[in-house]
């Protein structure tokens, strides 16, 4: 029953964070990028700190010191990030980004780790990482005329990977210091205080006021499901299956955010986006064959969209 119910847990994970592309393309498309961020992780910190209150999470109170910590965090998961996600859906395909991010970010992890913190890299990720390179030159390049604007929301959405891949090494040290629920939650706190600005000089607020019911249900879907929702799904399959196990889910989100693309937005898949799209997940399953002491990071970001038990 244990098993059974981390399982169900963990595939409401993957497609709540799948469904993110899909929502952020129907948000973005009346409420401007920043302003929708800033919407987003505005309602997931008070959600999370109800959350953080229910769990009752052990563990020693932030300082003065902590603050670089949590900048790093909030700069790269929650601001970096989103705004890389938000202004690559105004350019490019839901279904692009829903094989680059997930599917890369953890692959970069494991590179950096590799640089930063002196982890191993073996022979498995090495053949990975070129894998799923010469996947992304598929997806990049479709075999059909590609427009400058998608082409560069593409590489929008590799900077939003590898912005997730410097906050999953940096989130190393965060869940060494606090319990991964306050680590999610002091993040999302930071990131959000650091787009409030931004979204005040872009006048977004504007919009937000006339936006249709899709767009507020856009960000509402982000806030719930693809960020509270989505971390509590990880982080309660972890503690029944414990992480190994559970980040082998991270599979299913780039499935299911191609998969809701399609149907949900009626975006058509180029052939070879599609054989982009599977040498990207055989090389990320390349990469998670590693023996564990030398793949911890790139296991830990596999989830993408915030949790913490990497932690992310």
């Amino acid at each position: 029953m244990q098993q059974r119910t981390a399982y169900v847990s963990l595939t409401l994970m993957a497609l709540f964070f799948g469904g993110t592309w899909v929502a952020g393309k129907v948000g973005v498309d009346a409420i401007p990028p920043i302003t929708l961020a800033a919407g987003r992780f505005g309602l997931a910190s008070i959600l999370l700190w109800v959350w953080a209150r229910t769990k009752q999470p052990s563990g020693r109170p932030p300082r003065l010191s902590d603050l670089p910590l949590f900048l790093g965090m909030g700069l790269t998961a929650v601001a970096g990030y989103n705004m890389l996600f938000l202004y690559g859906l105004l350019l490019a395909p839901a279904s692009d980004g829903a094989i680059i991010v997930p599917g890369m970010a953890p692959i970069l992890t494991a590179v950096l780790a590799a640089i930063t913190l002196k982890e191993r890299i073996g022979g498995w990720a090495i053949a990975g990482l070129l894998t799923a390179v010469a996947g992304l030159l598929f997806v990049l390049t479709p075999g059909e005329a590609q427009s400058s604007s998608r082409l560069l929301g593409d590489l929008l959405f590799l900077a939003g990977a590898l912005c997730w891949a410097i906050y999953s090494v940096i989130g190393k040290t965060a869940t060494a210091r606090f319990h991964p629920v306050n680590a999610t939650l002091y993040g999302t706190v930071t990131g959000t205080v650091l787009l409030m600005p931004p979204a005040i000089l872009e006048r977004g607020w504007v919009n937000l006021a006339s936006a249709p019911l899709a767009a507020w249900s856009g960000l509402l879907y982000l806030a719930v499901f693809g960020t509270v929702l989505a971390f509590v799904f990880f982080y309660e399959g972890v503690r029944r299956i414990g992480a190994a196990r559970a980040t082998a889910f991270a599979f299913l989100v780039p499935v299911f955010g191609v998969v809701s693309s399609v149907l949900l937005l009626g975006e058509h898949l180029a052939r070879l986006t599609v054989v982009g799209g599977v040498l990207v997940l055989f090389g990320l399953w390349l990469v998670q064959r590693q023996p564990a002491h030398t793949a911890a990071s790139a296991r830990g970001s596999a989830a993408p969209a915030g949790d913490a038990a990497l932690r992310h």
